[in-house]
């Protein structure tokens, strides 16, 4: 990844502090994304930030929006909320002590933000795992898993912080896939895929999903030894942190199928509350596996940030 590559996403990562804390300490609401946009389209003229410092607020109102969209806000109101507060933005005051508060808060954000390794991002039905530790290892950096009856699943970034693959990986007990796709819907194409139904491996092609879709082909497929699961941290005698026993969790054979890394640009253009579809090939016929798209995109930026504190 080159060094201006690395400095966007870094600045990308910034403004997620602003949402990851504060979600679980008050309500959703649409007066913090109306003011990170005021702010975000009045910085073109009042030039508060550099380059950095504006992508990542856009990153954490992005996340913003997620929110409101997943506590049941009516799209129409966030997207005229974002509009309105584009159009206030244009005859801002530039030293209005309000915003200069504002501004430094923003500013001051990055500060604690730098100190997490971990993120954990919720959605409707299932979470986004992003991890930034042990900078060298290969490992997920961004994982949702799945667990439906006797299929254990896990997809997103795998690999080391310098380099990873966008990957599903899957545990079948009997006849296992030979091929798999990933498919997402084509935003600009068609509506949302819009599925609150539970997560859930089924023969049945998932409702919505269309000849205009996009789809993309696994490189190919693998067999490696993981646990496919949100298991405590342990040391090396099985200890958690708070110095309880939990073992460690048993690694199996796990089938692994990667997908071109374009396909996170589609991911990231769908709606939180939609589902990403992993298609499996077997001799026998397909299986459809749906994943909730969430927070997938401040969960990518979030896992590409180094850690401040060197490889740990």
């Amino acid at each position: 990844m080159s060094n201006v590559n690395r400095y966007k996403i870094l600045a990308s990562a910034l403004a997620l502090m602003l949402t990851a804390t504060a979600a679980a300490a008050e309500p959703v609401s649409l007066e913090t994304l109306t003011r990170r946009q005021f702010i975000s389209s009045a910085n073109s003229r009042c030039n508060w930030f550099d380059g950095p410092t504006l992508l990542a607020l856009k990153a954490g109102l992005l996340q913003n929006r997620n929110a409101a969209l997943n506590h049941g806000v009516a799209p129409s109101a966030v997207y005229a909320t974002i509009d309105h507060a584009r159009a206030a933005a244009a005859r801002a005051d530039c030293n209005n002590p309000a915003l200069v508060k504002e501004v430094e808060t923003l500013r001051g954000a990055y500060r604690g933000f730098v100190a997490q390794n971990r993120l954990t991002l919720r959605g409707l039905r299932s979470e986004w795992l992003a991890d930034r530790t042990e900078q060298s290892l290969s490992k997920w950096r961004l994982v949702q898993y799945q667990q439906t009856g006797d299929v254990a699943m896990g997809f997103g970034l795998f690999g080391t912080l310098k380099g990873q693959t966008l990957s599903v990986m899957a545990q079948f007990r009997g006849e296992t896939p030979f091929a798999a796709r990933l498919i997402v819907r084509d935003t600009a194409r068609r509506s949302g895929l819009i599925n609150r139904d539970a997560l859930a491996v089924s023969a049945q092609m998932p409702k919505g999903i269309g000849p205009s879709d996009l789809s993309f082909s696994a490189s190919g497929r693998r067999t490696t030894q993981i646990a496919l699961t949100n298991a405590p941290r342990v040391n090396l005698a099985g200890f958690t942190v708070d110095g309880k026993f939990a073992g460690h969790a048993e690694k199996r054979d796990t089938l692994r199928f990667d997908f071109p890394m374009s396909a996170t640009v589609a991911i990231g253009k769908l709606d939180p509350r939609e589902d990403i579809v992993v298609a499996f090939d077997f001799n026998s016929g397909t299986q459809y596996a749906r994943f909730e798209a969430g927070d997938f995109v401040p969960g990518l930026v979030f896992a590409t940030l180094p850690s401040p504190y060197g490889v740990k």
